[in-house]
């Protein structure tokens, strides 16, 4: 039996389900299809929360060795950095730091919580949410980290888990409300906000196709959370995995071809999916007896 219960916590406004299913581990990664680029992703298979990326020969390496949590990462768009959210002083914070995780610098340092970054596609600005104002927002900050503005601040509810559009001039991001959880569009100065879906469902964590046409989400609409794909406008959405565990937090291939996702048996056991927009090629990324999720492509710049 699913059962559904919402997790709150350091900027994670999404749902997990508690399942009983078998799951095939192996020492490492192993990489069952050539993949285009490299893929980031947390794990704790080293005891902690930290930053990996798998290359396309199956090699992994580890980008940051800290004893705080390190997670969420996100490709700046020339592929130099990283964005990603860490404890390391104690609320969470919105680090960057070179791609080998050199030269960390804490962006936000609010006392507050600040999760989750996505980088503008010019790579001028970071969106993320925060609960600094009392209530989870979606925010945007230049990229060193100056003038953060909470672009959300008028709508009702909690909003979380912000994704640029690829051409720059839009932010979709999910709204927790009286009414349900639901996607929304707004412009990229925080104007216009519209809602996407109205399925009665938890639909969350957005994710942008590269050419702008397609929103890729998480979605509980048929009992279990799956990914799902969806028109722009919210139009023709059609249901992408079938799993009896959780499957979130979508993230495109710079060529549109593959989606990564975060499988997640328990909250302490979680794998780093791939599969094709039509749900074909269904492949287990990682293979590993911990946790790995959030997943994010290295961008082609």
């Amino acid at each position: 039996m699913l059962i559904l219960r919402l997790v709150r916590r350091a900027g994670f406004l999404a749902p997990w389900l508690g399942v009983a299913v078998a799951c095939a581990d192996s020492a490492g990664p192993e990489l069952a299809l050539e993949i285009p680029t490299a893929i980031a992703f947390d794990s704790d298979r080293t005891g902690n929360r930290d930053i990996f990326v798998i290359w396309p020969d199956g090699r992994l390496t580890q980008v940051t060795d800290h004893p705080a949590f390190d997670g969420s990462p996100d490709w700046s768009p020339d592929a130099q950095k990283f964005a990603f959210y860490t404890r390391r002083d104690g609320a969470a914070e919105i680090y960057v730091s070179d791609v080998d995780g050199s030269n960390p610098l804490n962006l936000t340092n609010d006392p507050n919580s600040d999760a989750h970054p996505d980088w503008s596609p010019d790579g001028t600005k970071i969106a993320f949410h925060s609960d600094r104002d009392g209530s989870w927002d979606i925010w945007v900050m230049n990229a060193d980290g100056s003038e953060p503005v909470d672009l959300t601040d008028a709508l009702p509810g909690d909003q979380g888990y912000a994704a640029w559009s690829p051409d720059g001039t839009r932010i979709a991001f999910h709204s927790i409300e009286s009414s349900g959880t639901n996607i929304f569009i707004m412009n990229a100065d925080g104007s216009e906000p519209r809602q996407i879906t109205r399925t009665g469902a938890f639909d969350g964590r957005p994710a942008w196709s590269p050419d702008g046409s397609l929103i890729a989400f998480e979605s509980n609409l048929t009992g279990g959370f799956d990914i799902y794909v969806m028109n722009a406008d919210g139009t023709d959405v059609r249901v992408v995995t079938e799993d009896p565990v959780l499957e979130a937090s979508p993230n495109w291939s710079p060529d549109g071809s593959w989606i990564a996702y975060s499988w997640l048996q328990t909250p302490k056991d979680a794998e780093v999916f791939l599969v094709r927009p039509d749900g074909s090629g269904k492949t287990n990324l990682t293979r590993h007896v911990a946790y790995d999720a959030w997943p994010d492509w290295r961008p082609v710049p």
